[in-house]
């Protein structure tokens, strides 16, 4: 029986060990992500791979007794911890950073929301009630599929005489309402056929609002991080796109990268522009386990918002899901002094 129980106790403190090398190996990784796309990859598990640590390190001396093997699962575990907190903590901290006051006197403010809707969206009832409660002045939305185009848009446009959506492919159902009126800018990265062979779109529009200065507003839909040679192709297409656009610009979107990948980072010096969401997780606020759609907390901020000139950011705020896999950001901005 001794054998046996020593035997078990052997084993799982081995995985144990294995586990916190996985964990560390992945956390090494991501920190060192700038020298390579594919270590890159690790970052968009960086809560994962921060509170896991913490918990590894926590439960180590259950789980590892041996006088040889403790110290070293300690030693890894902490490696990890200390790893992903270079790359987490500084975000976090950043977070809790004061936004500027909103401006008195006779300048505008505005409200935008962004929101990836999610193809799969079974409340399409709930959803737009959720819209029209929040009330945005611009509303920006994702995965905006046919089907639910349909189901949404009547009502939309009543309230937003303004709009604009691309048709398709695979994330390229974006979507733009406006109560005031815009120019469209770009249009040629906006299909108006469900075939088209574009996997992303994105909308720019131009606002020339009565009694403020005019500004821009884009967004859009990236596919996921893997393949990096896609991702990287559509960051710099993006860029390419918002360098012919006449400042101030608000960017909003899904982006599908967490705020600590390098990729991100890149993009956003080689636009020129400001990220403003910090640490304000969006996905996945649903998944698919035991046969259904059922709701997790959110733990990747993969929806974000970025302006370039003089756009000051008031606010920044999560709203109601209404069925989809994201949370949507419901942001007030003002156009004049840059944030």
């Amino acid at each position: 029986m001794n054998i046996l129980t020593g035997t078990i106790r052997g084993l799982v403190a081995a995985g144990y060990a294995a586990i916190c090398c996985i964990f560390a190996g992945a956390a090494i990784g991501a920190a060192l992500g700038f020298a390579h796309p594919v270590l890159d990859l690790f970052n968009h598990a960086q809560p994962v791979l921060f509170y896991g640590s913490i918990v590894l390190m926590l439960f180590a001396p259950l789980f590892v007794r041996g006088a040889v093997l403790k110290p070293f699962v300690l030693t890894v575990a902490a490696t990890g911890l200390v790893a992903s907190s270079l790359v987490y903590i500084p975000e976090a901290v950043r977070g809790f950073a004061p936004r500027p006051p909103v401006p008195g006197g006779d300048r505008p403010v505005y409200t935008v929301m962004t929101f990836n809707v999610f193809g799969r969206n079974r409340e399409p009832e709930r959803l737009v009630a959720s819209i029209l409660e929040a009330d945005p002045d611009i509303l920006a939305l994702q995965e905006y599929s046919r089907d639910m185009r349909q189901e949404i848009h009547r009502t939309l446009a009543e309230h937003y005489p303004n709009f604009q959506y691309c048709a398709g492919g695979e994330r390229a159902f974006v979507g733009l309402y406006a109560k005031f009126p815009f120019e469209p800018l770009n249009e040629d990265a906006c299909s108006s056929t469900i075939m088209s062979p574009d996997r992303t779109a994105r909308i720019i529009v131009r606002f020339e609002p009565e009694g403020g200065p005019p500004f821009s507003v884009a967004t859009t839909h990236h596919d996921w991080p893997a393949p990096i040679t896609r991702q990287a192709v559509q960051f710099e297409t993006l860029a390419e796109a918002l360098s012919t656009v006449e400042p101030p610009v608000l960017l909003v979107g899904d982006f599908n990268s967490t705020p600590w990948s390098y990729a991100l980072r890149n993009f956003v010096a080689v636009a020129g522009v400001t990220r403003h969401t910090y640490n304000i997780p969006t996905f996945p606020q649903i998944w698919h386990y035991l046969g259904d759609w059922r709701p997790i907390p959110a733990l990747l901020p993969i929806d974000h918002v970025m302006t370039r000139g003089g756009i000051a950011i008031h606010s920044i705020t999560t709203g109601d899901p209404a069925g989809s896999d994201h949370k949507p950001l419901l942001v007030t901005f003002s156009v004049g002094d840059p944030a």
